[in-house]
């Protein structure tokens, strides 16, 4: 819904719920900043989404990352399309795979800031990056050409048994660039609800990636017991939360210092 829709609703001013869901926002992404920590990956694909707001928010996309396996969604950021705006959400995902000990297999498409900051941020790591370039016709994908840019290719393989994606490619982010335009009404094609605030996507799309991730069972993880949401599957919970319980956790202040040392001397 818009601000405008919930407002009329609730009967409320629409500044005071503008000032709601951006609270809601920035509580929901310090809760998945420090929760979004896994201890084994397989693959992570990584895509951008036109945001197409206005004033502030005209250029903005969304960087977005996913671990293929448990469909969890580690990180999102609204932010214009640069080379270090690139790097600092690489720096964000680089931040889940703390715990991770084994080797990741890393899969995005060739926009051109990609590899700089993957060089910058991962390597070094035990990291394969690749690149996808498919191939349209008729409005789909003909065929896609990948390429490994660094790490080595003896343990593709095995990577690719760990994870869904038997092929190269970026289907299954690219299927959550379409969850994004159908439950937030600020990035949708055809929509009355413009966003003008590079905050207010933001803040939208952090509430979206809570409830994707902690909240609603994702339907292609069935098991006996039920539908299992991503967060579940990797391991971070055990049932699904409620986001009323997200928004009475208190935020710790270690998080609180690591954010304003930050602010102020930007990101480690």
């Amino acid at each position: 819904m818009s601000k405008a829709a919930i407002a009329r609703t609730l009967g409320r001013a629409p500044s005071t719920v503008g000032r709601w869901l951006l609270r809601a926002g920035n509580h929901a992404r310090a809760f998945q900043d420090v929760h979004t920590q896994m201890d084994e990956m397989g693959e992570i694909q990584i895509d951008e989404l036109a945001c197409r707001g206005a004033q502030d928010a005209r250029l903005a996309w969304a960087y977005s990352a996913m671990e293929v396996f448990t469909r969890l969604w580690l990180g999102v950021q609204v932010s214009r399309r640069t080379l270090r705006n690139t790097r600092l959400f690489m720096r964000e995902v680089a931040n889940t795979m703390e715990r991770n000990e084994g080797w990741v297999l890393v899969t995005t498409d060739k926009m051109k800031y990609y590899e700089p900051a993957m060089r910058r941020v991962l390597q070094g790591r035990p990291v394969v990056y690749q690149q996808v370039d498919p191939m349209y016709r008729g409005g789909r994908v003909l065929r896609s050409n990948a390429e490994v840019v660094f790490g080595p290719t003896s343990v593709l393989e095995e990577l690719r048994d760990r994870t869904d994606s038997k092929k190269p490619n970026t289907s299954f982010v690219e299927r959550l660039n379409l969850v994004k335009r159908t439950c937030c009404s600020l990035v949708r094609r055809r929509t009355a609800s413009t966003a003008r605030r590079v905050e207010t996507l933001q803040s939208a799309l952090e509430i979206v990636r809570l409830v994707y991730s902690y909240v609603r069972p994702h339907s292609s993880l069935r098991t006996r017991q039920g539908n299992r949401t991503p967060a579940m599957e990797a391991g971070l919970v055990k049932r699904p939360l409620r986001v009323l319980e997200v928004l009475r956790w208190v935020v710790p202040g270690s998080y609180l210092v690591k954010k304003r040392l930050q602010e102020a001397w930007g990101p480690c």
